[in-house]
């Protein structure tokens, strides 16, 4: 258990982690942010397995051209793919998106064959998304 409030600090050009334990010691607890907005929390028994879970979100950031926002990693954006999936911070993939003409997006919900979300780009989809998420939560 830690004996002080320390915070360690994991930084991506992108992305900074401030991780902590949580009050009980039970945990620790990674802030999330991405261009200086908060974007979602990680969750991990131990500091290393904050730091993985955060290494592993800067590498699709990296490799796979991921975006974050809104609580939500959309692949393909950044490499100018416009596709890929659609995944929460803790790595659960909730859909895929596509652009049929890099301008007009589609979101699939995982599990779906038809799009449920669709917007002029990907940034308004991602919005969308968003929106979306926040009333799958409020309904359960």
């Amino acid at each position: 258990m830690m004996m002080n409030a320390q915070i360690i600090r994991e930084k991506h050009p992108f992305a900074v982690c401030e991780i902590h334990e949580n009050k009980d010691g039970s945990e620790f607890i990674g802030k999330l942010t991405y261009l200086g907005k908060e974007n979602g929390t990680l969750y991990g028994a131990t500091v290393e397995a904050v730091r993985s879970q955060f290494s592993t979100i800067c590498s699709l950031f990296d490799e796979q051209g991921g975006i974050l926002r809104l609580g939500t990693i959309m692949l393909g954006y950044h490499n100018q793919e416009f596709q890929g999936d659609v995944l929460l911070p803790d790595g659960e993939i909730i859909g895929s998106w596509c652009s049929d003409d890099e301008e007009w997006c589609h979101f699939t919900k995982d599990g779906d064959e038809e799009s449920c979300l669709s917007a002029p780009s990907p940034w308004m989809l991602q919005d969308s998304i968003g929106d979306w998420l926040k009333l799958q939560s409020k309904e359960s």
